[in-house]
Order: C-alpha cells, then structure tokens, then sequence
C-alpha cells in the first residue's frame, strides 16, 4: 500500500507590501533614493526577525524581548525614512513646486506673511524686522525666502500627522491622494515616539515591563508609513513632471 505520509507544511515567508519608488524628476530622484533604502532596511529587520523564530522554532506563541526589538527597530527605520525622505524632497523640489503650485505658492505667501507679523499669532516686530532685514540684504531676495521656507519646514521632526499636513501644504500635496490620514497615522506615530523616546516601556504590565507589539500589527503599521511616503513622493514627481512638459 503506497505511502500517504503528509508533507511538512510550509509558511510563506513575511514581507512587506512592495513600494515603487521609480520617479521620472530630477528634483525627487534623491529621495526616492532614501525611501528605497529605507525600505530594505525595514525588509532586513523583517527578514531578521523571521529568522529569529525560525531559529528557536518558535513560529506560533509569545515573541522574545529579542524579536520585539526587531519588530520595533523595523518600524522606527520606516518612520525614519520618511523624515528624511520628506526634508530631501522639500530641499529639491520647493523651488520648483513654488512656480508651478498654487497650493505650494500659497502656503509660501503665508509663511512670508507670519514671519513679518501679519497675523494675530505672530507679534515681534524686532524678530520680523531682522527676518525683513536679513531677506533684502541677500542679492537674490526670493531665494533667500525659499532658503529660510525651507529652513523652517525642515528643522524639526517630519514625524507626526500635524507635520505631515505641513510638509502637503508645502509641496502642494493633496493629503488624501498621499494616504495622510490623522485617524490612522496619529496612532502608528504614538508607537514610534513610545518605542523611540520611552523604550516602549510599559511599567503597569504584569508579566512584562515593555508593550507587547503584535507581528501583524507591525507588519501593517510600518507598511502604511512605506506607503505613505511613496504616496507623497510621486504627488510631487506628477507635479514636477507636469511643470517640466
């Protein structure tokens, strides 16, 4: 009687969604470049981690504190990668975006007008006459605008959904387009800033002093923030692109 012994199954191996960061711009082919390094680093921890369960046969069950880390650090690099691929792309593109968007020239004009004090926030004349002051010393006025636009768009943390709308705002980006969405981003940036400024720790937990962070979750939150940034880099590649025809 011929045998019917079963063959071992076999899980598909974890991956992250595929993110295309082709581009056909000038202006954003060196943050497609971050945004594809980003995203094989991210790979590699994902890959890391699978590893490591693979390592102690342990597919199924509570993960280690080791493969925690992994699931963390995977997240973080994504998060990463999108503040520096938003900063890149606004130091390549904003001068170009500002000719050819009105959304973007808007955004500018209204920077101009809150750093000269004209709004009911911004009340320092000293500060707005040395910021007047230091534009029309330059010998190109407008590109000393751009300079410091650029300047105050960059100097802080990309990551969070306020800062995202900032930098659409900038770029001329339609945030739905992109997939910035407060309702889903707000929450995955939460789990960076408790992973990156608080260690992820969890003092009131029972059985251990650190969140527990689902694989799925990860998996999926750290594809969102991937797909986010691919998002906004071709908005602003078709503006571009646009502007160049």
């Amino acid at each position: 009687m011929p045998s019917t012994k079963k063959k071992a199954r076999t899980s598909r191996p974890l991956s992250l969604a595929t993110v295309n960061t082709d581009v056909h711009s000038d202006c954003c082919r060196s943050s497609a470049l971050i945004l594809g390094r980003a995203y094989q680093s991210a790979s590699a921890l994902l890959v890391a981690y699978e590893l490591a369960r693979d390592q102690r046969g342990g597919r199924r069950g509570m993960t280690t504190d080791q493969e925690q880390d992994l699931l963390r650090a995977m997240l973080v690099m994504a998060t990463a990668g999108l503040d520096s691929m938003s900063k890149q792309l606004i130091r390549d593109s904003l001068p170009v975006l500002i000719s050819c968007s009105d959304q973007a020239q808007n955004s500018f004009e209204r920077f101009i007008a809150r750093k000269l004090g004209d709004d009911k926030v911004s009340r320092d004349r000293v500060a707005a006459n040395k910021f007047l002051a230091r534009i029309l010393s330059k010998p190109s006025p407008q590109i000393q605008l751009v300079e410091e636009y650029i300047f105050d768009l960059t100097k802080g943390s990309l990551q969070s959904s306020e800062s995202l709308f900032q930098v659409a705002g900038a770029l001329g980006v339609d945030p739905p387009t992109a997939g910035i969405d407060p309702t889903v981003l707000s929450p995955i940036f939460s789990i960076r800033n408790s992973i990156v400024h608080e260690l992820d720790i969890n003092l009131d937990a029972q059985r251990r002093n650190r969140h527990v962070r689902s694989q799925t979750s990860m998996i999926s939150n750290t594809n969102r923030i991937l797909l986010v940034s691919a998002g906004i880099l071709h908005c602003v590649d078709s503006e571009a692109r646009a502007e160049r025809a």
